[in-house]
């Protein structure tokens, strides 16, 4: 089992699998240039499997690289200015909504401030000394798709004196905001002590592992607590909006966004290069997103039928009537030697399936190729997890059924999809 810093790949640091290397591409906040979109398709088509992985941290992965295109590989991305820094690359894990900025339910605009710690994470060589698995996440509040707890985190709340970022630390709201101008400093501050109290007390570069540390949360905080204001609002509990799909209205008259099912979260070369020519003739913008799919932003209104035809017609569905909606799966025995059984085939007769009715509101499930559930989301609706002697089949986190047989898992899960439908259509 491949765990530990060194198996998190960057640019510069492919890993090993099953299928050959892998590398990750990281687009702090999810957003993407057509060119660069573009750019990774062709990569993908030249060095790799002519696939295109998108990671429930909206960033991108490439498999099945040879030794000998590594290089090719670094050149054609670091040109098309997807490697900034090689000191980081395999830090600046910043997650945000695809929807910052175009979403009329938010109180801050978080795209700049996205902008703005990444680019001081990379001027300071120290951040490179971050876990590679360690990650920021920016929420100026309205929708919000990611359930991951962030190793550092700002989440946007009213207070009496305006919109403030409540501060989270490994998930812990630990009453205290902060302001918007002093957002990036207060993040880039307890980064960096995150890093010193690791190195003194000899433990990965973690949130959660300082958090438990004695009096680990008030050593991390003491370096800004000038920037802190104690909370005294009653927090309402984060509410996770269903991953939108086809056109959604924004906050821009005249403009929508429109979402398409990105079967299994990944895009074939074609497809990436399809998406980044609509957004390049539409004058849009491109959001990968944590449900590991993508968002077409800034659209026409008036055009955005014909791209959803388009979108269509390349196997990308903006109906989810493919089947494929809600469904997650890791990379299975076809590229990992951990796993016991070809999860992304029986995902597929999964989505066959399913194929041809919506998708009930809130329908997800998982498939993993052994117990480390790689890809796994919380919370569920079914998951399938392999084993030596079969699927262990889990229906909303209670045991359904072990060692069966994935006709069998399918088979139940279809029929719980029925179900499900039934049970949210009369509330």
């Amino acid at each position: 089992m491949r765990v530990g810093a060194r198996f998190c790949p960057g640019i510069l640091n492919p890993v090993p699998a099953k299928d050959g290397l892998l590398v990750r591409i990281r687009i702090p906040g999810g957003v993407i240039q057509a060119s660069q979109l573009k750019t990774v398709a062709e990569a993908s088509r030249m060095f790799a499997d002519q696939e295109i992985e998108i990671t429930s941290r909206a960033n991108l992965q490439l498999r099945a690289i040879q030794q000998q295109d590594v290089e090719g590989l670094i050149h054609a991305l670091a040109d098309a200015d997807l490697l900034p820094s090689r000191q980081h690359d395999r830090v600046r894990n910043i997650v945000a909504s695809p929807l910052a900025g175009i979403d009329a339910e938010e109180l801050i605009d978080v795209s700049a401030l996205v902008r703005q710690l990444d680019e001081h994470l990379q001027m300071e060589p120290r951040y490179a000394e971050l876990h590679p698995k360690f990650s920021f996440g920016l929420h100026g509040g309205g929708k919000k798709f990611s359930q991951d707890q962030e190793d550092l985190s700002l989440e946007a709340v009213e207070t009496p004196v305006g919109p403030r970022f409540q501060l989270f630390i490994a998930g812990q709201d630990l009453g205290f905001t902060v302001s918007t101008e002093e957002s990036v400093s207060c993040l880039l501050q307890l980064a960096e002590a995150c890093i010193n109290l690791s190195m003194d007390n000899a433990v990965p570069a973690r949130a959660k592992n300082i958090l438990a540390l004695p009096h680990g949360g008030n050593q991390l905080l003491s370096g800004v607590e000038h920037m802190l204001r104690p909370s005294t609002e009653q927090l309402a509990q984060p509410v996770f909006a269903e991953a939108p799909l086809g056109i959604q209205p924004t906050a821009h008259t005249g403009y929508v966004t429109i979402a398409p099912t990105v079967p299994l979260g990944r895009l074939s070369a074609d497809q990436a290069e399809l998406l980044a020519a609509i957004t390049t003739e539409h004058h849009g913008g491109l959001r990968l997103a944590p449900w590991r799919g993508v968002v077409l932003c800034g659209i026409p209104e008036n055009e955005a039928i014909g791209i959803v035809d388009r979108l269509e017609a390349a196997g990308l569905s903006c109906s989810g009537r493919d089947g494929f909606r809600g469904i997650a799966a890791c990379a299975g025995s076809a590229g990992c030697d951990a796993s016991f059984a070809d999860v992304r085939a029986h995902a597929t007769l999964l989505a066959e399936g399913l194929a041809g009715s919506d998708a009930a509101k809130g329908w997800t499930v998982n498939l993993s190729g052994c117990e480390k559930q790689c890809a796994r989301r919380h919370g569920a609706t079914a998951e399938m997890i392999a084993s030596e002697s079969g699927y262990t089949l889990k229906i909303e986190g209670a045991l359904a059924a072990s060692s069966c047989s994935p006709e069998f898992a399918l088979a139940a899960i279809v029929a719980l999809h029925q179900k499900f439908r039934t049970e949210v259509a009369q509330g």
